[in-house]
């Protein structure tokens, strides 16, 4: 059964990492999709905010999510790794659990289009102790050419078809969902403020690094379909 959700106002909050603080978090067969940069190779890793409307099944419908997420390779093939996720409705974070780590969280989501669209995009997200709140503002100025020409950028970021989870059960292995959406093209935001407790705690970014993200990318809508989890090597 493949899972149709129609996807608002994506936030994507990029960070570039140097390799090895990733490299422990990688389970077998999966490989960062590395790029070279005046400051040698580095990983990336995107928070994600979103809003999900209409879906099917329904029981998805209506929920704000976040997600993070990792850029990988398995078998060639390039993807993200879902570390955890946070998903506001309680139907739909155990229906997501079954297929990547999700747990319930207040994500609270606070948009104004004052002058122009996405003026300011706030989020304040809660799950136990730890946190998400992130400030950003479109900004058509930023540049996004960091991986050779702007088109080379964006699929690079934004074109992801895999995404990969390891189950807490060693010997449920990993699984692909593979997923199909438009090519996007988003809009470029600018960061004033970000605090990503996820990311701190387990050693992935530090704390002078968080407030500076390689780039921020704002998706307004678009048309996710995914199908049900396959087991792989």
């Amino acid at each position: 059964m493949a899972i149709g959700l129609k996807l608002r106002n994506l936030l994507y909050v990029i960070h570039a990492v140097p390799p090895e603080r990733l490299q422990p978090h990688l389970p077998p067969g999966i490989e960062l999709d590395l790029r070279d940069t005046p400051q040698g190779p580095r990983a990336f890793i995107a928070t994600v905010t979103l809003e999900s409307g209409a879906a099917f099944p329904y029981v998805l419908s209506g929920f704000r999510q976040v997600n993070y997420r990792v850029y990988v390779r398995h078998a060639a093939e390039p993807g993200v790794l879902f570390m955890r996720s946070w998903v506001s409705a309680r139907a739909a974070a155990a229906v997501l659990s079954l297929a990547i780590p999700t747990e319930h969280a207040e994500v609270q989501i606070d948009i104004e289009n004052d002058g122009h669209p996405y003026s300011r995009y706030q989020v304040d997200a809660h799950s136990g102790a730890h946190r998400w709140a992130v400030e950003a503002h479109a900004d058509p100025t930023v540049d996004l050419s960091l991986l050779g020409s702007h088109d080379d950028a964006m699929h690079f970021f934004m074109h992801r078809l895999n995404g990969f989870a390891a189950s807490n059960h060693p010997k449920n292995g990993l699984s692909v969902i593979r997923v199909s959406h438009p090519v996007m093209n988003p809009v470029s935001a600018r960061v004033s403020s970000v605090v990503a407790d996820q990311w701190t705690e387990a050693g992935i970014l530090e704390a002078g690094e968080v407030s500076r993200p390689l780039v921020a990318l704002i998706q307004p809508e678009t048309q996710f379909d995914m199908n049900l989890p396959e087991k792989i090597g």
